[in-house]
């Protein structure tokens, strides 16, 4: 348990400083994710990111419906931020950093299970 505790603050630590975030960026992210951050592992997210974006955090698809690293619509996108992070709520998915599209991933996996991702979600 601690060695996992541990390397879940090696990983958030690492992501922070590579993403050169404030520190109230960073106590912003860790007081509002905190009842969604174990949903998904960071493995699981990286298995579903592949599958929907390639790993891209500002893909679009095709349609330019589907934004993102994990193919948000704005509807679903705005419908989660608001319950989870007001803030986030009319950002467009592609403009919001990479954490803060895993953390909205999590918070509507917490809700809705794979549902969201008929094909990638079975990946997961």
């Amino acid at each position: 348990m601690r060695r996992t505790i541990r390397l879940i603050a090696f990983a958030l630590a690492a992501l922070f400083i590579t993403a050169a975030c404030t520190p109230e960026e960073l106590a912003l992210y860790l007081d509002s994710t905190t009842e969604t951050r174990q949903v998904l592992s960071a493995d699981e997210l990286h298995r579903l990111r592949m599958c929907e974006s390639t790993d891209n955090y500002r893909a679009i698809s095709r349609s330019g419906l589907y934004r993102g690293a994990y193919q948000f619509d704005q509807t679903t996108w705005d419908d989660v931020a608001g319950r989870f992070f007001p803030w986030l709520d009319g950002i467009d998915p592609i403009d919001a950093a990479p954490w803060w599209q895993d953390a909205m991933t999590r918070a509507l996996w917490s809700e809705r299970g794979k549902q969201p991702w008929p094909i990638c979600g079975h990946r997961v």
